[in-house]
Formats: C-alpha cells, sequence, structure tokens
C-alpha cells in the first residue's frame, strides 16, 4: 500500500487533509508530523515506512518546510520522494524557492474540501498511480 506523509502544524488542515485523501478511491495509508523536525525524526525510525509522497506546509514552528525541503533534498536515501508543497502562501518567491530546491509540485491549500479532493486526487493520479 502506498504511503501519503503529511507535515503540517495545524490540527484541522490535517484532519480535513486525511479524511479528503481516504475518501479517494486509490487506497493510501496516511502518516503525518507536526513539523518538520518530527517528520525527519519519524523518517529515520526503522520501523517508518518510507513515504511514497510526501505534501509539506511551508509555515511551521520547531523546523518549517523550506529547512525541512532542503534537508530531504540532501538525503541520499530520501531525496528522491516526491514532495508537494502544500502551503496557504501563494508566493511567487516560495514558489520559486520549492522549484529550486526539487519540489515536485506547489499547491495552495484549497478552501472547500471538494477542492481539496479534486487537488488531491489529480497529485495521487500523477505521482502514485502506475
Amino acid at each position: 500500500m502506498k504511503v501519503v506523509f503529511l507535515i503540517d502544524d495545524d490540527q484541522d488542515d490535517r484532519e480535513i487533509f486525511q479524511e479528503s485523501l481516504l475518501s479517494l478511491k486509490t487506497a493510501v495509508r496516511y502518516e503525518e508530523a507536526r513539523h518538520g523536525l518530527e517528520a525527519l525524526e519519524k523518517l529515520k525510525t526503522e520501523d517508518f515506512q518510507k513515504p511514497d509522497l510526501i505534501f509539506l506546509d511551508f509555515n511551521m514552528p520547531v523546523m518549517d518546510g523550506r529547512e525541512f525541503l532542503k534537508r530531504i533534498k540532501q538525503d541520499a536515501a530520501l531525496k528522491d520522494i516526491p514532495v508537494i508543497i502544500y502551503s496557504t502562501s501563494s508566493n511567487t518567491e516560495d514558489k520559486m524557492f520549492a522549484a529550486q530546491h526539487d519540489a515536485a509540485q506547489f499547491i495552495t491549500k484549497p478552501y472547500s474540501i471538494t477542492a481539496i479532493r479534486e487537488e488531491l486526487d489529480k497529485v495521487i493520479a500523477k505521482f502514485l498511480v502506475s
């Protein structure tokens, strides 16, 4: 089963994302972390299955998404995991940073559950369905 890993500090956003993801027709397992440092710690744990896709918020405490993206792309064991920036930002500089650091895609968080499901469906079809 494919694993989707969301890194986001907002509890409501994590719950809406999880509900939307699990409502899709594609069978995936959902994992989450509240910030980049927690995500890196999970990724380094032996019994944590390496995710097939990471959704990453940029604006978080402890370790933000920018720092996490830089670190994961420097790690030989993790750099090939597609990272989708999933942020409230639509800032051009954030989009440029994401592209310069090998993010696979940049999504500005949609405001409706229907729009979130549609966006997730497209991403899952693009990256996980073979």
